[in-house]
């Protein structure tokens, strides 16, 4: 990699086109190292990362050459960025101590038709959990994508609440939950199913238990102020801009050399 110049973004092109597109086949052993080092940034320090790394690993099994030019591709992102981190700052002017954003790509893949959840989580405003994965069900909707989104988003939150108020001893106001689904947002807060969402899986009915019980708040914002927007998607740099502000991804010499 010495030899080649940083890039801007962490792919270039669709991932879903590369990951289908037949070319020859490139050495498994190699493909698995880079995708397994990369895997390892991407969940302890560098989410803006995590899609591109999380659609490149389903083709650890069987790469191509093309498949291998996308990971290239990554590994020259992050040396053009190889001093980001996350900074971990005191900040107690949070709406809520415990906050989520969940989000979706609606039918990303090509192949079975399959959603991606984005969610992140953070702690006084500092990101402690994120997330980019495909849905294990074949949403009907839009809606019904983001409400599953927002389930396992809720699930998390749920869990570092418990983890924040007993293990730790923080006095926990009401956590929030973003999204920007009017949709998926208005059948969260509903108290009984509506007839016409009944094909909801009940294992996503969770999100909606916590609302009833005021152990969650929900709370539509706009797509530009969607957090979670980059976990499921490819983004452009103005919007990895954005991302890395928002989470406090920043400059510091001496993070990866």
């Amino acid at each position: 990699m010495n030899d080649r110049r940083g890039v801007k973004t962490p792919c270039n092109g669709s991932l879903s086109d590369m990951i289908e597109e037949e070319a020859p086949e490139f050495d498994k052993h190699s493909f698995q190292q880079a995708i397994g080092f990369l895997n390892y940034l991407a969940q302890h320090t560098r989410p803006n990362i995590l899609f591109t790394i999380n659609q490149l690993a389903r083709c650890s099994t069987n790469p191509t050459i093309i498949q291998w030019r996308a990971v290239k591709h990554l590994l020259r992102y992050i040396k053009q960025t190889r001093t980001l981190g996350i900074m971990y700052t005191k900040c107690e002017e949070t709406e809520s101590i415990l906050q989520g954003w969940a989000d979706k790509d609606y039918a990303n893949s090509k192949i079975d038709q399959k959603s991606i959840s984005g969610t992140i989580v953070t702690v006084f405003g500092n990101p402690v959990s994120w997330m980019s994965k495909k849905q294990s069900i074949v949403a009907q909707s839009n809606t019904e994508a983001e409400f599953v989104s927002m389930n396992v988003c809720s699930k998390q939150m749920r869990w570092i609440a418990n983890l924040l108020a007993m293990d730790i001893g923080v006095k926990m106001n009401q956590p929030i939950l973003y999204n920007d689904n009017s949709g998926a947002v208005r059948i969260s807060k509903q108290a009984n199913i509506n007839p016409n969402k009944k094909h909801i899986e009940v294992r996503y009915q969770y999100l909606r238990y916590l609302v009833t019980k005021k152990l969650l708040l929900i709370t539509q914002v706009s797509t530009n102020e969607m957090m979670a927007d980059i976990l499921n998607k490819p983004t452009t740099i103005n919007k990895l801009k954005e991302f890395k502000t928002s989470i406090h991804l920043t400059e510091k010499e001496g993070v990866l050399k």
